[in-house]
């Protein structure tokens, strides 16, 4: 039983040194995952915006089903409780998911609310549906709605400085 006992602290500090290299490499995952979503979202949103009017309506609503649904993710990783990111990918997260918000904003939640009315099998249940547009409901607002105005961060820049 005593060689046991020696045995449990060193085992212990084992385990919590793997316990804290898997949330550091979780929160390190996170970061790089939202600044490639990021980055994914922007090239989709530049194309479109520069080409929509060049492809027929087909091309042009493949292409907007792939944007909603990028803005769908980056918008319900956003509100994951453990996103703790760095300044730097949370601002560009922000940063692009505005843009994105103010190009199809209104239009990508009508498209998850037509999802929710059919009854396509192998779709999205309802749940999840409810979680994106809550969640595209909450970023439209503190992205779009409640931004600080141009004015406004001058202000708090030159106050910085």
């Amino acid at each position: 039983m005593d060689k046991i006992k020696g045995l449990l602290l060193p085992l212990a500090l084992v385990f919590a040194a793997i316990a804290v290299f898997e949330f550091g490499s979780q929160y390190g995952a996170k970061n790089v995952r939202m600044v490639a979503i990021a980055g994914q979202l922007q090239s989709n949103l530049n194309f479109y915006t520069q080409n929509s009017h060049l492809f027929n309506e087909e091309s042009n609503g493949h292409l907007e089903a792939i944007i909603d649904n990028l803005i769908a993710t980056a918008a319900i990783e956003r509100q994951a409780w453990f996103f703790k990111l760095k300044d730097q990918p949370k601002a560009t997260v922000d940063k692009v998911l505005a843009y994105a918000l103010s190009v199809r904003g209104s239009a990508t939640l009508e498209r998850f609310n037509a999802l929710e009315a059919s009854s396509e099998p192998g779709g999205i249940d309802n749940a999840r549906l409810a979680e994106i547009r809550t969640a595209l409901t909450d970023a439209k607002v503190e992205l779009i709605d409640n931004a600080p105005s141009v004015a406004e961060k001058e202000a708090a820049e030159q106050a910085a400085e």
